[in-house]
């Protein structure tokens, strides 16, 4: 229920985003919907906005005053409103009012991240240690129950720091018994003092590409957090907010531009909520970790060049320029009907692949 409310509250900022910046250039603005339709109740009338409480409970929506006007009847819109709907205002404030939700994305992540950094303190690399990132099914790791994320301790009684140094020990040890310590880390890096102990047998002749043990791993940085004072935790925390927003962004845009890699990672409401619900279980720190990566991720996504996303609408917006406004318009809705069920699609395909093969 937690991941639901938070996945609710980004998507109706992001709306929020549009909202405040069509207000600002006199665009009428004619519904601000929380939850989608179908529409519960008036809740009240502002000018010529109507607030309103809608059935289904995820995120919200704004209707501009001309935003779906057919063309062919702009010239005839009384003079008096024409000059407050959306089509009738110059492209850049169009495009300003389009990209504004996913600008709102990204303040909300770099906030969230600051938010963390402020309470927490400076991140300071204090050594490295060795983080499992891949398990292979049927493996020995698999069969021991060794699980991403978590990082390894020792190997027998060798303590670990560096991914080559385990591989060695457990090429010196196929066929063996070896005792392996892992711990498990949060979200912000902390590892846990407490350690596990399982015992693995590396095999002397694994499948081609999988390794004696089954498991890929990494080196990572050990931080320790460096506590400021009041006055100057917040500045310092921005900027350590302001640098993980820009690398998580850059992260998600190079995923969404490797559409192999993007097939393979993709995830969908199933597992986000999962994601959400265990990070709500270790804390509200965690949890606004995890709505910042979410807002930035809802960030960049909305800004590919897909018809039916942001990015899509501004890209319009700037074929207005090349081929006519209104042979743009025209075809707009057809290519944003179309961006939806390829959208839809891909929201089911990820429900699917997170029930089944997850």
């Amino acid at each position: 229920m937690t991941t639901i409310l938070v996945l609710s509250l980004l998507v109706l900022l992001h709306e929020l985003g549009h909202f405040l910046i069509a207000k600002l250039f006199g665009i009428h603005v004619l519904e601000f919907g929380i939850g989608l339709p179908p529409k519960a109740l008036k809740i009240f009338k502002h000018k010529e906005t109507e607030y309103t409480l809608n059935w289904l409970p995820i995120g919200g929506f704004v209707r501009l005053a001309g935003e779906e006007t057919d063309p062919t009847l702009w010239q005839r819109i009384n003079p008096l409103t024409h000059g407050h709907m959306f089509f009738a205002k110059p492209a850049w404030q169009r495009a300003l009012v389009i990209i504004a939700g996913v600008v709102m994305n990204f303040l909300i992540g770099i906030a969230c991240f600051s938010l963390i950094y402020t309470k927490m303190g400076i991140p300071k690399e204090v050594g490295r240690q060795v983080m499992v990132t891949q398990v292979t099914e049927g493996s020995p790791a698999k069969l021991a129950d060794i699980t991403v994320g978590e990082v390894l301790v020792k190997v027998g009684d060798t303590e670990i720091t560096e991914s080559e140094k385990f591989v060695e020990l457990i090429k010196e040890n196929k066929g063996k018994s070896v005792s392996l310590y892992l711990a498990k880390v949060d979200a912000n890096g902390q590892r846990s003092e407490n350690s596990r102990q399982v015992s693995v047998i590396p095999r002397e002749n694994p499948p081609v590409g999988e390794g004696a043990l089954g498991v890929g791993v990494a080196s990572v940085p050990i931080f320790e957090y460096e506590k400021l004072v009041w006055y100057m935790a917040p500045i310092y925390g921005a900027r350590e907010g302001m640098k993980e927003a820009i690398g998580w962004s850059r992260e998600f845009l190079r995923i969404f531009m490797h559409p192999v890699e993007l097939v393979k990672n993709v995830s969908g409401p199933v597992a986000v909520v999962k994601v959400g619900e265990s990070a709500a279980k270790e804390g509200w720190l965690t949890m606004v970790r995890f709505a910042g990566i979410i807002s930035l991720n809802l960030a960049i996504f909305n800004l590919l060049p897909i018809p039916a996303l942001d990015g899509g609408r501004l890209l319009f917006v700037g074929l207005e320029k090349v081929i006519g406004r209104k042979r743009v318009v025209k075809f707009e809705g057809y290519l944003n009907s179309i961006g939806m069920i390829l959208l839809i699609g891909l929201m089911l395909f990820a429900t699917v692949k997170d029930l089944f093969f997850s």
